[in-house]
């Protein structure tokens, strides 16, 4: 819309412009050719009179109002003036225009009519006479302009249609943007509060039950689930209050990774922690995500893999680090646990993410192994 008003101001624009200079030619013209002639005066006077009404209702136009009845009286102004000095007639070329850009429909029709009529008779009485030239003549110029001037305003309309289009395809791919923004926050947001307070609060849970069931019989057994139940409630504690924060990783603040996965997975009976390859820093994203996958993994082994023993293997290689989970548990069937659960998913989702991969190989009866590669990033 607001090219096809600059457009259309510009259109103004030299259509005035246009109609000033050829009404003040038509002027000098009849001064040159008859001089100052008994209607001199009254050319003069009316010249004067029409230049006024135009300049004023081109005032108007500016503000949209009354466009119809400044044409009008513009028409039958010029209409004397080219009657009384056929020298006036060109300025019907502006005129043609003005019909055309301010009224529609069956008002356009009329006044182009009354301006061609204008123009045969104003020659005709040039001439002495009708002529079928000059007839066909201005009939053939008004059609011509007003070619041009549909064929410019179809270019003005598409070319309109299609910066609308391009505004309404980049407003709705911001959109799209800003919702895609907010899904993927949210996702990561569920993966941090998976890998970390649920699994705590779970393991809490379990230890709690595990405690009342062993209040009377073992006392000593249900105040050591009590107490490790505790520093899990604690861990998940702290692990909020960082995700309210900054959601980073506080065991990563002050510690390696290996410290980190070693603090991480103490709690995880049989679970023994090895590191291969000559360790070197890693951006605080793997370092993150790494750890992540760890705790997830861990958690899976502790909550439902009924273990006897765990191996987490960290292994920093040329091209990117390796991180192994392996128990020798039950097993499960990865395709349905991926399907149905969301662990699995957030700890492929952080792999893949950076680069990386992640893949789960187990079977019922059969324990599992864990691996997520992570690349190095460029510059590392």
């Amino acid at each position: 819309m607001t090219l096809q008003l600059h457009g259309k101001a510009a259109v103004l624009r030299w259509m005035h412009a246009g109609f000033y200079l050829l009404l003040l030619t038509s002027a000098v013209r009849y001064l040159l050719s008859h001089g100052l002639d008994e209607q001199w005066v009254l050319l003069l006077a009316l010249s004067l009179l029409l230049t006024c009404v135009y300049a004023g209702g081109s005032m108007l136009l500016a503000q949209g109002r009354y466009a119809g009845a400044w044409l009008m009286a513009v028409l039958v102004l010029w209409g004397l003036l080219a009657f009384m000095a056929p020298s006036f007639v060109w300025c019907a070329f502006p005129l043609f225009f003005a019909c055309r850009h301010l009224l529609r429909g069956w008002q356009a029709s009329v006044c182009l009519i009354v301006v061609v009529l204008v123009m045969v008779a104003a020659l005709a009485r040039l001439t002495g006479g009708p002529d079928v030239a000059l007839i066909v003549g201005p009939v053939a110029v008004a059609a011509l302009m007003l070619a041009v001037y549909n064929r410019i305003e179809q270019e003005s309309l598409a070319r309109q249609k299609l910066v609308d289009e391009l505004t309404a395809a980049q407003a709705e791919l911001s959109t799209s943007k800003q919702r895609e923004g907010a899904l993927a926050e949210r996702e990561r947001l569920a993966r941090e509060i998976h890998d970390t307070v649920t699994q705590d609060l779970t393991q809490s849970v379990l230890l709690l039950e595990a405690a009342d069931q062993l209040w009377d019989a073992e006392p000593a057994s249900s105040r050591a689930h009590v107490t490790q139940a505790t520093r899990s409630v604690r861990r998940s504690l702290v692990e909020a209050r960082n995700l309210v924060h900054n959601l980073t990783s506080p065991q990563l603040d002050h510690r390696s990774l290996t410290d980190a996965l070693r603090a991480a997975t103490a709690d995880i009976p049989g679970l023994h922690l090895n590191v291969t390859g000559v360790e070197y820093p890693l951006s605080p994203e793997i370092n993150h995500a790494l750890l992540r996958i760890a705790q997830s993994a861990a958690a899976n082994v502790r909550l439902h893999a009924g273990a006897r023993s765990a191996v987490l293997t960290l292994s920093y290689l040329s091209d990117g680090v390796s991180l192994d989970l392996f128990d020798d548990g039950r097993g499960f069937d990865p395709a349905a646990a991926e399907t149905h659960g969301y662990g699995l998913r957030a700890m492929r989702q952080r792999a893949e993410q950076l680069g990386g991969t992640f893949t789960v190989e187990s079977q019922p009866g059969d324990g599992t192994v864990v691996t997520a590669w992570l690349p190095l990033q460029e510059g590392a």
